[in-house]
C-alpha cells in the first residue's frame, strides 16, 4: 500500500501535461495537450452513489471504469486516435506499466473516443493517448490516474480524527489549568 501511494506520487509529479480544471458547470474534467491538440479528458464509474460525477486522477471505487476524450477545438475529425490502458505493475519505470486494454485506431470524427475496462485492482493506472493526424505524424501523451482510492472518504475520515485529537488535547489542557 505504501508503495502504491509512493509510487502514485512520483507518477503524478512527473507527468505534469495534464492539468485539473473546474469548468463553468463546475464538473471535474481534465485537460491534456497532445501536440498541438487540447482534448478533454472525462472519467466516469457506475456505482449508483456514483451516478452523474466525473473523475480525473482519483476513481474512488472499482469495477467498471471509463475514460473519454473529445477535441476541445474543430478540425480534428481526420485525426486518428489510439487509446491504450495500462497497469502500474513494476517500480522500475522502464517497464513500469503493461497495457490491459488497448482500443483500435479510431477517426475522432464523432469527437467522443472511450475506452472501458472492469478495474478489479486498487492501484495506478496510466492513458496512453497517440494521436495521428492526417500526413501521419504521431504523437503521444500520457495520463496517470488512480482506482480503487476513495480519497473524499479517507480526507473525511482524517479530519474527523483530527477534530478528535483536537478535542481531546483542548480538554486536557481545560482539566490542568482548573486544577
Amino acid at each position: 500500500m505504501t508503495q502504491s501511494l509512493i509510487g502514485a506520487l512520483f507518477c503524478l509529479m512527473t507527468y505534469q501535461p495534464v492539468f485539473a480544471h473546474a469548468g463553468v458547470d463546475h464538473n471535474n474534467s481534465c485537460f491534456l495537450t497532445v501536440g498541438d491538440t487540447r482534448l478533454r479528458i472525462s472519467g466516469y464509474q457506475f456505482q449508483p452513489e456514483l451516478e452523474g460525477k466525473h473523475f480525473c486522477h482519483f476513481f474512488p471505487e472499482l469495477g467498471q471504469t471509463v475514460l473519454a476524450v473529445e477535441p476541445l477545438a474543430e478540425g480534428q475529425e481526420k485525426t486518428l486516435v489510439t487509446l491504450e490502458l495500462a497497469a502500474l505493475t513494476a517500480l522500475n519505470p522502464a517497464q513500469a506499466f503493461t497495457v490491459i486494454k488497448q482500443q483500435p485506431e479510431q477517426l475522432m470524427g464523432a469527437g467522443l473516443v472511450s475506452i472501458s475496462q472492469t478495474i478489479g485492482k486498487r492501484g495506478i493506472y496510466r492513458l496512453n493517448v497517440t494521436l495521428q493526424d492526417v500526413s501521419s505524424n504521431r504523437q503521444q501523451q500520457r495520463f496517470v490516474f488512480l482506482v480503487g482510492f476513495p480519497v473524499t472518504k479517507i480526507m473525511v475520515m482524517i479530519a474527523g480524527l483530527l477534530v478528535l485529537v483536537i478535542g481531546f488535547v483542548a480538554v486536557r489542557d481545560f482539566k490542568k489549568k482548573g486544577s
